[in-house]
C-alpha cells in the first residue's frame, strides 16, 4: 500500500512512516520542511523511509499534482498555542484550509484518510459535580480556549463533511506527545525543548505558573501504533471514528521537570516558577480511554517519566536551542499583550 502522510518528514510523521515501512507499505510525505519546524530540512528527508514531496498542504495545485496514494495520513498543521493568538491568518490556512484539502483529496478516490486532531478542542479540563477533574471524553463539546484549538475543531468539521459518504475517516486527538525527533529549536511547541536547552546551560527550569497545572504526556510511538492501528483496522463507516491518544495518566509540569532533571546527564536543577500566563494555555488536560479499550485499540505501553527520560538522553546532543529562544518567544507574547499574571 502506497501511503501519503502530509507533514511526513516532522516529529510524528517519521515515526508512523517507520512504523508503516517496517510493516511492508510504500510511505511517501508531502512536507513543506519549513525552519521553525525543520532546522535540519536535509537531514529529515534522509531520514523518512521514502520520497519526500516538498509542497504546501494548504495549495490546491500541489495536491493536484501529487503522485496517486492509496491511503492518506493527514499530519501536516500549525501547532503552537500561543503563536496562534496572533499569527491567526497562517493558522486558518493551514490547519484548515489544508485539511479540507486533504479530506477532498481523499474523498476524490475513496481512499482511507486518517486526521490528527488535538485535545485543544476540548479546551479546559472538565470537572464534576463535587469538583474533581474528569478526563475529557471522545463525546464531550468542543470548548476550544486557544485559536489552535478553534483551528482544530474547524479541521474536524471539514474532514466530516468531506469525507461523509465518499472515504472511510478516523481522528485521533492526541494529548501532550513527546519523544525523540521532537523539535528543538521551536520555541512555541512544547515546554519539554525549554528544559532540555536549561538543563544543558546550568539554568533553572522555568514553570509558567505555580507548576500544579496538569497534562496527560504521551510518548510519539505509542500514538504512531494507535495511526497505523486505525490504518488497518479502518471502519467501513459513514461517520468517522474519533479516538483519544493518551496515557490517562495526569502529570503535573513540576512533576515534569523532576523527570527531566532526572534523566539530564548534568544531574539535578533548581525549578522556578515564573508568574505568568499565555493566552491560549489552559490548568489541566486529560484523556478518558474508554473508547479505545471498547475498539479494541493499542494501548500506550510507555509511561510518562519513560518518554521524559527518552527525550532528554536521546536529544542531549542534539541541535538545541539556546535558552535565550524561548525567553525571546514570551517577550514576543508579552509584547502583543499575550501574557498575564497566572
Amino acid at each position: 500500500m502506497r501511503v501519503l502522510i502530509t507533514g511526513g518528514a516532522g516529529f510524528i510523521g517519521q515515526h508512523v512512516a517507520s512504523q508503516l515501512a517496517s510493516r511492508g507499505h510504500e510511505t511517501v510525505a508531502m512536507d513543506l520542511l519549513l525552519p521553525q519546524v525543520h532546522s535540519d530540512p536535509e537531514g529529515a528527508v534522509r531520514r523518512f523511509p521514502g520520497e519526500v514531496i516538498r509542497a504546501d498542504v494548504a495549495d490546491e495545485q500541489a495536491w493536484e499534482e501529487l503522485p496517486s496514494f492509496d491511503a492518506l495520513i493527514h499530519l501536516a498543521a500549525e501547532t503552537g498555542t500561543a503563536q496562534s493568538m496572533y499569527e491567526r491568518g497562517r493558522y486558518e490556512r493551514v490547519n484548515v484550509g489544508g485539511s479540507r484539502l486533504a479530506a477532498r483529496a481523499a474523498a476524490g478516490t475513496g481512499v482511507p484518510v486518517i486526521s490528527l486532531s488535538s485535545r485543544a478542542v476540548y479546551g479546559e479540563g472538565l470537572r464534576d459535580e463535587d469538583g474533581a477533574l474528569r478526563a475529557s471524553h471522545e463525546d464531550d463539546p468542543h470548548r476550544p480556549v486557544s485559536f489552535y484549538g478553534e483551528t482544530k475543531s474547524q479541521a474536524e468539521a471539514a474532514l466530516i463533511e468531506e469525507s461523509e459518504g465518499k472515504s472511510p475517516a478516523a481522528i485521533i486527538r492526541p494529548q501532550n506527545v513527546i519523544g525523540l525527533g521532537q523539535a528543538l529549536r521551536n520555541p512555541y511547541t512544547g515546554v519539554l525543548a525549554a528544559f532540555l536547552a536549561r538543563l544543558r546551560e546550568g539554568r533553572p527550569l522555568s514553570i509558567y505558573g505555580d507548576g500544579s497545572q496538569t497534562r496527560d504526556f504521551v510518548h510519539v510511538a505509542d500514538l504512531a501504533e494507535l495511526i497505523v492501528w486505525n490504518l488497518e483496522h479502518m471502519p467501513q463507516t459513514s461517520q468517522p471514528r474519533i479516538l483519544n491518544c493518551g496515557t490517562g495518566v495526569r502529570t503535573s509540569l513540576t512533576k515534569l521537570a523532576e523527570y527531566a532533571a532526572a534523566a539530564s546527564p548534568a544531574g539535578a536543577s533548581v525549578i522556578e516558577y515564573v508568574d505568568v500566563h499565555r493566552a491560549g494555555d489552559i490548568e489541566h488536560a486529560c484523556a478518558d480511554l474508554g473508547r479505545l479499550r471498547a475498539v479494541g485499540a493499542p494501548l500506550p505501553s510507555r509511561t510518562t517519566a519513560d518518554a521524559v527520560t527518552d527525550f532528554i538522553v536521546g536529544s542531549w546532543q542534539g541541535d538545541v536551542a539556546p535558552s535565550r529562544v524561548w525567553d525571546d518567544a514570551l517577550d514576543e507574547l508579552s509584547s502583543r499583550g499575550l501574557v498575564g499574571e497566572s
